[in-house]
């Protein structure tokens, strides 16, 4: 099904194009998201039926590397009950 936007929500997606508008249903308050149908496509690409969470691993890992996450100093946050008492005796 495809709707024409009302004049408020073609307002709200030019104001933030890049961010998904929230509309609210006045009879029951559910919030619904407005977004472009390209990015429509791309979420529903991730969940789909054939997403496997665990094809997302290696993007997981390259990420956490990139913020950080193999610095040596995050041993005492991988320790972090341990490194916590020592400080604190």
């Amino acid at each position: 099904m495809t709707l024409p936007l009302n004049d408020e929500q073609a307002s709200a997606v030019a104001t933030n194009p890049d961010e998904p508008v929230r509309l609210v249903d006045p009879k029951t308050r559910e919030v619904f998201v407005l977004l472009r149908a390209d990015d429509y496509e791309r979420v529903r690409a991730l969940l789909g039926e054939d997403f496997v969470i665990q094809d997302s691993y290696p993007a997981q890992f390259a990420s956490a590397l990139r913020a950080g996450w193999a610095d040596p100093e995050m041993d005492d946050y991988d320790n972090y009950d341990e490194a916590f008492l020592i400080r604190r005796l």
